[in-house]
């Protein structure tokens, strides 16, 4: 959905994310662009029973006022992939300073102890990767990493961290290395896992009898268009897929090729805005009606203006976090609550600065949980916390399965939330946190 899992396809995966990460546009205004929203009478996503992190405090059991600064601090890694040419966020680091910030400000720190960031970036090469592990690994202080959007020289850095057993936390995978870290946590989930929920979406909630996918062909690029086309062949839901090149910026000819003018439906599967937003224009050159699923990160500017004109009203998106515009969730306005405070407003929207936040919250509370039961924050001890933590988490699903998966052991969710943009700005939840159809399996060529 929108993390890729060829870590060489690093053009794509600048726009991904995570979740599956939400990226939100704030210039959104109606739109002419012919494609009709499916009917939702029956889809309509009740708030009842949904309770989203957003006590932070209470979450990691803190109590109002600053941390006791004559207690020993609690160092927390922080390791992400910046200051180079290839930076994928170099705002998620912002989010752990965020969290770092409340919890000794406002949150009475970890069991009234100060956290300290540990920082390492990662500019360009795989030794720096390495270098970044190396001093995880030999800062004893340092028990658990917060992992940000590391696409360069990830084994080498988990290799230098394994035999330690040190903990790493993601928000999201950018690389599927990870997915195999024996002590890792990806919070939010990796791509192959977040597909197959798409099919379920389709069949329980747009009811649609066919469906196209166009995806650009990338290496790697094509595994989440081929998960989401087995789990809709497991529905018996008639599918058929073109793959693009990418480089291409007239997408009609894909878009004919799909059948996407009498499809039930078009998956846009692209995580960059820009391809987006040529899909976009091919839509409206078409004049095709069919409704549309879309990655989050189709949620953009980019998409938005690509051709002078706005989001088109009426698309689906999925994540696998809350979606900015949905007024609807309250975790939203609490991170935005904290972020103005702490942070910039700007990072109140921002993915991947609100993933690094439930990141590093998560940590804490973990570490504190282990204080106040008079256990020291040792790997061997958070690692033991974490296996039994079924969530929930801030920023993401309400129940985590972690190591539920044998080939993916790191991989904590397998769930998406579905939006549907109603209106300029507004994103209206349709399905929260559903799964793959019961019973499916990914195959293994794509595991």
């Amino acid at each position: 959905m929108n993390v890729r899992r060829s870590a060489g396809a690093l053009g794509l995966v600048l726009a991904a994310a995570l979740g599956m990460a939400a990226c939100s546009s704030s210039t959104s205004s109606p739109s002419s662009s012919g494609s009709k929203p499916a009917a939702t009478s029956t889809a309509a996503a009740s708030t009842a029973g949904y309770h989203p992190v957003s006590d932070y405090m209470a979450y990691i059991n803190g109590h109002s006022g600053a941390a006791n600064s004559k207690l020993s601090t609690i160092d927390i890694g922080v390791i992400n992939q910046q200051g180079g040419s290839a930076d994928i966020a170099p705002e998620w680091t912002n989010g752990a300073q965020i969290a770092a910030d409340f919890i000794n400000k406002d949150a009475g720190g970890i069991d009234g102890h100060p956290v300290k960031l540990v920082t390492c970036f990662i500019p360009d090469v795989v030794a720096n990767a390495a270098q970044c592990g190396q001093q995880m690994a030999n800062n004893s202080g340092v028990q658990a990493v917060s992992v940000g959007a590391v696409a360069i020289g990830n084994q080498a850095m988990e290799s230098a961290l394994a035999p330690t057993g040190k903990v790493l936390v993601f928000g999201v995978s950018v690389s599927p290395i990870d997915t195999t870290y024996k002590n890792g946590y990806i919070l939010f989930g990796d791509a192959t896992h977040v597909e197959a929920p798409l099919a379920t979406f389709i069949k329980d909630y747009l009811h649609s009898k066919s469906v196209s996918i166009v995806y650009p062909d990338l290496p790697g690029s094509n595994v989440d268009a081929e998960i989401t086309e087995a789990a809709l062949k497991y529905e018996h839901i008639p599918v058929k897929v073109v793959g693009f090149d990418p480089t291409t910026t007239n997408l009609t000819g894909p878009l004919i090729a799909s059948g996407a003018a009498t499809a039930g439906l078009v998956i846009n599967d692209s995580p960059n805005p820009q391809i987006c937003s040529s899909i976009y224009k091919a839509i409206k050159q078409l004049n095709i009606t069919t409704p549309v699923l879309a990655n989050v990160p189709c949620d953009s500017t980019v998409t938005a203006t690509g051709d002078g004109g706005s989001l088109p009203i009426g698309w689906y998106y999925a994540s696998a976090n809350p979606l900015p515009g949905d007024a609807s969730d309250p975790s939203l306005a609490a991170f935005k609550k904290v972020a103005d405070q702490f942070g910039n407003a700007v990072y109140a929207a921002d993915a991947w600065t609100a993933d690094s936040f439930a990141q590093f919250l998560t940590i804490a509370k973990w570490d504190g949980d282990l204080l106040k039961a008079g256990k020291p924050i040792t790997a061997a001890n958070i690692n033991a916390l974490a296996k039994t933590f079924k969530g929930p988490v801030p920023q993401g699903a309400p129940t985590l399965v972690c190591g539920s998966f044998p080939q993916a052991p790191a991989v904590c969710n397998d769930k998406d939330s579905f939006f549907q943009n109603t209106a300029p700005g507004v994103f209206k939840a349709i399905a929260r946190w559903i799964g793959p159809p019961p019973g499916f399996v990914i195959p293994a060529g794509l595991q």
